[in-house]
């Protein structure tokens, strides 16, 4: 008994050493295969926290695949109002976000580079002001595949422009793994472990988060992203922070909203907000859907921004919006199907032969997408000129835009007859401003909708913007009700659309923005009245490219979220 049980503890220490010999085996093989950046391709996206599709869901250009995150190129441009190109506006994610402190590491591996892969991280995302972009503390890393080079640039918030820029050689491998080490007060970028790139951190981690961008070269089939890793180095912190529910408490009875719908008539209390800000400014989205029963999307929905190229629609900015407003039992006006100044440079380049085709579809498209989401559209916006000559002679006064050269007038009817055909539920709005008082341009609008009645165009009212910005600008009573009388005479619905009053006595602003909601409440064919933005924090009389930012005056509330005596005299009004 003694020898078997000797033989059977020797066998069992043979098996033990086997076994503890194939498990150390293993492990160092499993090491160096998990060592190959090619080996993340295959890990499975679903256990990936950050590459969970509901935080890639509104990501423009981003598409969930098996290997992870596809990134599509988006190529949106900013067109300034003046007409000139602006700055790229590559997407931002504000489906989440970041919170740091210390130093920390973020890993991403990326594959299927077709020519330049986009990396960037914000310490705050970048804020559109009415066609101008502000460039927030962030660093970009380019991958270059066709040239083998790796380049960081940091804004520090100073400038749109870059303002320190390091490139290095690098030698590719399918698979890419790119790391980022915030280190106290330096930046290293990585690739493949291998140390390439350092520099100063500029600070512009300082606020504690940090929001992600990628993007992909005009053109190409952009790239992949496998894996994201984010952690903390030393005694920094880091914490995934996604986005709360978009829901707002809507029973204050003395919000515009619910004052507005005390009323016998109910009207519709409007806004136009900045969606990237509603999703990641957790003030100005309470004040946005409690206080509002109507939304309009400040930039999302214009043509430069929705279709930047040809075949290419970018909806998930809209989409957000829209979903988040349905949610809150908010309506949304779509601004605008056809506007001139907000018209991407391939459209304005295209041949006088293919406008007329191409302005079809972008309404049969973009109209056909949000059916049955979107109540009311401005079809066009802002048709008339700001040249006195063209309202002299007999001429119209219309402004002799890339449509109107291909199509004459008609291009407005073709406008409406498309939108009205895709939607039949919609309204559909012609919106301009400097119509509230009597003068050649309101003659001109009230000529122009008498030959569209004529010739039987299904329009159906008009918004009056009743912007409000230097003396001399502003809204004369007796004359706005006239106008929407006459309006209303021909059949029209009319809107309050886009006020805003700049200044800072506040005297003025209430007599201006109380003026223009007297008399929609006064005349039945006013629908809502609309203010252009909720605060002066960001809105759209932002001094254009202007560091530290110049705000304007112009909204209810202040730059500190503050409400203006404005706000108070609106309440009373309602009242």
């Amino acid at each position: 008994m003694k020898e078997a049980h000797l033989h059977i503890r020797e066998t069992s220490c043979l098996t033990l050493a086997v076994l503890m010999l194939r498990t150390v085996f293993l492990a160092a093989f499993l090491m160096v295969v998990l060592s190959v950046p090619g080996f993340i391709q295959y890990a499975n996206r679903s256990t990936d926290p950050l590459l969970q599709s509901e935080y890639w869901q509104y990501f423009p250009g981003a598409q969930a695949v098996d290997e992870g995150i596809h990134v599509m190129p988006v190529n949106q441009i900013i067109i300034h109002q003046d007409g000139s190109m602006g700055q790229p506006n590559p997407p931002v994610n504000t489906n989440w976000h970041l919170n740091v402190n210390g130093d920390f590491k973020i890993t991403a591996v990326l594959s299927q580079i077709d020519q330049q892969a986009s990396f960037r991280m914000y310490a705050n995302p970048p804020i559109v002001y009415d066609q101008w972009r502000q460039e927030p503390p962030s660093i970009n890393i380019d991958i270059n595949a066709a040239e083998n080079l790796i380049t960081g640039r940091i804004w520090d918030g100073s400038s749109s422009n870059s303002m320190d820029i390091r490139t290095q050689a690098v030698s590719l491998a399918p698979i890419t793994v790119l790391s980022l080490e915030h280190m106290q007060d330096q930046i290293n970028i990585l690739v493949d472990g291998q140390l390439l790139i350092t520099m100063p951190d500029h600070h512009i981690f300082d606020d504690g988060t940090v929001w992600f961008g990628t993007d992909a070269l005009a053109g190409s089939n952009g790239w992949t992203l496998n894996s994201l890793d984010v952690k903390a180095l030393g005694d920094g912190r880091v914490n995934i922070i996604p986005l709360p529910p978009m829901v707002a408490s809507q029973i204050d009875p003395m919000s515009l909203r619910n004052l507005a719908n005390t009323r016998f008539r109910k009207l519709n209390i409007g806004t136009a907000v900045n969606t990237a800000v509603l999703f990641t400014d957790e003030r100005y989205r309470n004040l946005a859907l409690s206080q509002f029963s109507m939304l309009t999307p400040e930039n999302s929905m214009k043509p430069q921004f929705i279709h930047p190229k040809p075949g290419t629609y970018v909806f998930e900015p809209a989409d957000q919006l829209v979903d988040i407003a349905l949610k809150n039992t908010i309506a949304v006006h779509g601004h605008a199907l056809v506007y001139d100044k907000s018209t991407p440079d391939w459209m304005t380049k295209s041949l006088k032969a293919k406008r007329q085709e191409i302005m079809v579809s972008h309404i049969e498209t973009v109209v056909g997408h949000f059916k049955g989401r979107v109540a009311e559209w401005d079809v066009v916006n802002e048709p008339f000129s700001k040249k006195n000559a063209l309202y002299k002679n007999g001429k119209t006064g219309l402004e002799p835009n890339m449509w109107f050269e291909a199509m004459g007038e008609e291009y407005i009817d073709l406008a409406f007859k498309t939108a009205r055909q895709i939607d039949p539920s919609a309204k559909l709005y012609l919106n301009d401003y400097g119509v509230e008082n009597d003068g050649q341009h309101w003659d001109a609008l009230l000529a122009l909708i008498k030959r569209l009645k004529q010739r039987n165009v299904p329009i159906d009212g008009v918004g009056f913007e009743a912007h409000v910005y230097s003396d001399g600008d502003y809204i004369n009573a007796g004359q706005l009700k006239k106008h929407m009388k006459m309006l209303a005479g021909l059949g029209l619905l009319t809107r309050i659309s886009e006020i805003d009053v700049t200044g800072d006595d506040p005297k003025e602003q209430i007599n201006q923005y109380v003026t223009a909601l007297d008399i929609c409440l006064k005349e039945p064919n006013c629908t809502s009245y609309t203010t252009w933005g909720i605060t002066d924090l960001y809105g759209s009389t932002t001094r254009s490219d202007r560091y530290p930012l110049v705000y304007g005056t112009s909204l209810l509330w202040d730059k500190d979220m503050k409400a203006k005596p404005a706000y108070d005299a609106l309440q009373e009004r309602l009242q």
